[in-house]
């Protein structure tokens, strides 16, 4: 029986096809690897060892990321938009700068990543929407993400998604909201908040800390001004 002929892998730079960066079979194994500037749109490395490989600037928009290992990885301004990092080992990765828009974060390990200034607008500006749409619950779906009653997987029970917390909190229904508050697992902050499960708190999920930081900010934002003295 012959052996199969191993799948072989080119990386180019996103800046110049014609450069290519790194070989690998697939599965592959990119620990340490440089690939700054890389072109991986739509790559496909699905449970690839990336320890320490240097991201930096790098293209994996749209990439297939899941259950891959990127910890201690370098991805700051790396483009992440719509990534499926379900599963990811992103513990200690420096995604500062990174454009997260629309990733899929689902059960991805974020535990001391650094996530400063990474562009996840798309789902902090989709948040306020329902946030201004769910006023009277501010309060309470705060004090779930505190306690760390929220589970991003599920609309129903003590601990649910977004939308399934806003109706636990009101006493009402998920399905029968109104006001535009409707059950959407494509919406980006109900994509955001399945990074989220039964116990995360902003002491333990950075998911959960930046969320609490973004209602906080709401807050401050539509609260009436201090009376004058």
């Amino acid at each position: 029986m012959q052996t199969p002929t191993p799948r072989i892998q080119k990386i180019v730079s996103r800046w110049d096809s014609s450069r290519v960066l790194f070989e690998c079979e697939i599965p592959a194994d990119l620990r340490d690897a440089d690939l700054s500037g890389a072109d991986l749109r739509g790559a496909v490395l699905r449970d690839a060892d990336l320890r320490g490989a240097d991201l930096r600037d790098a293209d994996l928009s749209g990439a297939v990321l899941r259950g891959a290992v990127l910890r201690g990885a370098v991805l700051r301004d790396a483009d992440l938009r719509g990534a499926d990092l379900r599963g990811a080992d992103l513990s200690d990765a420096d995604l500062s700068d990174a454009v997260l828009s629309d990733a899929v974060l689902i059960g991805a390990d974020l535990r001391g990543a650094d996530l400063r200034d990474a562009d996840l607008s798309e789902q902090k500006n989709d948040f306020f929407d329902i946030l201004l749409r769910a006023q009277g619950e501010i309060a309470g779906l705060r004090a779930a993400l505190v306690a760390g009653r929220v589970d991003g997987s599920t609309y129903e029970g003590e601990c649910a998604c977004l939308v399934g917390t806003i109706a636990h909190v009101r006493g009402g229904q998920y399905d029968a909201l109104g006001n535009g508050l409707k059950p959407d697992a494509s919406r980006p902050a109900e994509r955001w908040f399945l990074g989220l499960r039964k116990g995360d708190t902003p002491k333990t999920s950075q998911i959960s800390q930046i969320t609490v930081e973004w209602l906080d900010e709401f807050v401050s934002l539509i609260a009436p001004p201090a009376l004058a003295a």
